[in-house]
Parts: structure tokens; sequence; C-alpha cells
């Protein structure tokens, strides 16, 4: 499942996803993967229901903190 910004946020508040995931994409920018398992989709356009690219990963961040998630810390694990 993909999901919209406005869906995103209807799912982050309630508590449907919790988890998230940024990973650089082949052109070198950046996509945002939401949920975990069977709830997991990425962030897409809603206009043309393609994956959102960001340019930077301060966009991602933000775009992330503006669904809900606070955001401490970026580690790779």
């Amino acid at each position: 499942m993909n999901y919209t910004m406005e869906q995103a946020k209807q799912m982050f508040n309630v508590a449907y996803l919790t988890d998230f995931r940024i990973d650089r994409s082949l052109d070198n920018e950046w996509i945002i993967s939401l949920g975990k398992g069977m709830s997991e989709g990425f962030l897409i356009d809603a206009r043309n229901k393609k994956v959102r690219t960001f340019k930077s990963l301060d966009s991602a961040v933000k775009t992330l903190e503006s669904v809900g998630f606070s955001i401490d810390a970026l580690f790779r694990g």
C-alpha cells in the first residue's frame, strides 16, 4: 500500500504507521518508505500517484515531521 501525504497523516494519527525508512534512489534523490510488513508502502504524490522524491535528506526529514513523526537522530543500523 502506498500513501499520499494526507493518508500518511491520517494513518499516523491512528497509530497505523509507526515506522519509516529513508533511502537514496537510483537517481541520487531520497525516497520515503512508511510502515512495516503488510502496511509498508512509499510516500506518493497525490496528483500523479508516483513515488515522491526529495533532493535533500533535510527535506525528506521535514516531510516526515509534517506527517507527525518525531525525528531525533539518524543512524545506519
